[in-house]
């Protein structure tokens, strides 16, 4: 028996929006995650590494970072702009692959968030963390290797002074401070932040969380003004889906999922596709 790692980060803002949408705003979050055996991590570092640059040798040419520390971002991957990118697209087929056979499973929560009555920010992320380790600790309880689990989230310190303590007491407090919670004794520690630059779990989370946004983005909220066109990313449903937690409990009935979306948005359009 060992130990998952949960590796954790987003794709879209938490920040509040308008309808129709302004220049960079997104009416949709989502907090994603790739866990994989902790054991396994140099193997997996040099591979995906391997996969990198044999894709993109040119941007890697170009860069002066060193080719592990350059990220191939997801954002880029599910963009509009690229949709007819061959490569891009084989890429982003063959990252989904490397996730499986690296034995992966992923998890997710997408908040289609509420243009007039906004939650805050930080309620929005430490919400879907929440409903995340909820997942977390269920899966290791099913899990035949594993024994317990640790979190590493994408740092927020490069954006937003002080947001990782922020996320990390309210993740203890949820841990410690409610009945239910204290039983997720599988999930060790505190969460740690580490640089997306020198982790490649976090580079694979981070597409991952593009290829989840995307997909919700295109399928619940297709038809919001001033919207993107994410119709090229649906190909790649039925492979996020094979990747998704599948718990063999049932919860009041209901079979548990990795994936979960919460639809915040005003009662006059949560009518369609909830």
């Amino acid at each position: 028996m060992s130990t998952c790692v949960f590796y954790i980060d987003e794709a879209g803002s938490s920040y509040g929006h308008h309808e129709p949408l302004l220049d960079g705003e997104t009416p949709l979050f989502t907090l994603a995650s790739v866990a994989f055996p902790l054991w396994e991590w140099r193997a997996r570092d040099r591979a995906y590494l391997a996969l990198k640059r044999q894709f993109f040798p040119d941007l890697l040419a170009r860069s002066s970072k060193r080719d592990e520390e350059f990220e191939i971002k997801g954002r880029d991957i599910a963009s509009h702009r690229n949709r007819n990118s061959k490569r891009r697209h084989i890429f982003n087929e063959r990252l989904l692959s490397f996730i499986s056979h690296n034995s992966g499973s992923c998890f997710a929560v997408s908040f289609l968030k509420n243009h007039e009555d906004p939650a805050s920010h930080t309620s929005i992320y430490t919400q879907a963390l929440q409903i995340l380790v909820e997942r977390f600790s269920l899966y290791i309880a099913e899990h035949r290797s594993y024994n317990n689990g640790i979190l590493i989230l994408d740092s927020r310190m490069k954006g937003l002074r002080g947001f990782d303590i922020t996320v990390a007491r309210s993740h203890m407090s949820f841990i410690f401070g409610h009945e239910t919670e204290r039983t997720f004794i599988n999930i060790l520690e505190a969460p740690l932040f580490a640089d997306s630059r020198l982790t490649v779990g976090l580079q694979v989370a981070d597409i991952f969380a593009s290829n989840i946004f995307s997909n919700h983005y295109n399928y619940y909220l297709k038809g919001i003004q001033g919207g993107i066109d994410y119709s090229h990313m649906e190909e790649y449903w039925s492979q996020l889906d094979s990747l998704q937690f599948k718990s063999r409990q049932t919860i009041d009935g209901f079979q548990v999922f990795g994936f979960r979306t919460v639809d915040q948005r005003p009662k006059r359009v949560n009518q369609s596709r909830t």
